[in-house]
């Protein structure tokens, strides 16, 4: 970490440090394992107290770049997925954010992905995937793991289209879409449709032609949809 920028004005002691220090974290490689300097060293080369040094770290680690431990010096770390989600998630909800726009983004990526995994996905991949699916088949009654391993499915499709950052965006619509995905299920049939047409995807994946994946896609999700608008309206139909 010696290419940390300690340059500050005083204002905004302690954003400026997470700015500075971010700047330095993001150009690492990320395949290193390295620490921050301790608070001591950092607190001297910046010309601040430790206490605005631990101010700065607290910005850090919210930003999941860094893991506080206590007694040691601080951690660098790859901020998770679920840092992304839970941003979105606020998004959403203080934008209003309907949930017919979120679906239509979900088609958007999703129609990316499968069309990508259809040319990209290696025989680990679609191994991956058909587990996910024999899971979903034997625990098709357990509604909370049903829903996850539903969500794990299409999470294993993005990273098997090879683009990281689609895969990414996934994971995060997917995350956020979980109880749209239970509802889905929740209809009469809607289990046993569901399983069938994401067996239908798979083998749409394995044939390796992307138009073909996004047409088995593409009918899951449009079908999915409509299953949905079923449980809001009966939802409602009791709310009355």
């Amino acid at each position: 970490m010696d290419h940390i920028d300690y340059k500050t004005d005083r204002t905004n002691l302690c954003e400026q440090i997470a700015e500075k220090l971010e700047q330095a974290i993001v150009r690492l490689d990320p395949s290193t394992k390295e620490k921050l300097p301790s608070e001591q060293v950092l607190a001297g080369n910046f010309g601040v107290s430790r206490t605005v040094i631990r101010e700065a770290l607290k910005l850090l680690k919210e930003r999941g770049l860094i893991n506080l431990r206590n007694g040691e010096r601080s951690y660098i770390t790859r901020p998770p997925s679920k840092t992304v989600s839970n941003a979105v998630h606020r998004i959403v909800q203080m934008d209003n954010i309907s949930a017919d726009d979120i679906y239509h983004m979900r088609i958007i990526l999703e129609v990316a992905a499968c069309r990508l995994a259809a040319q990209n996905a290696t025989a680990e991949d679609l191994k991956e995937l058909a587990q996910i699916l024999s899971d979903m088949e034997q625990r098709k009654l357990d509604l909370p793991v049903r829903i996850k391993l539903d969500a794990d499915f299409h999470i294993a499709i993005a990273h098997a289209s090879k683009n990281r950052l689609l895969g990414m965006f996934v994971e995060t619509m997917t995350t956020l879409l979980k109880d749209v995905i239970g509802k889905g299920i929740q209809v009469p049939g809607g289990n046993e449709d569901g399983l069938m047409r994401h067996s239908a995807i798979l083998a749409s994946i394995k044939t390796g032609n992307p138009d073909i994946a996004e047409a088995a896609i593409r009918d899951h999700l449009s079908v999915s949809r409509q299953n949905v608008r079923v449980i809001d309206e009966m939802e409602d139909m009791k709310a009355r």
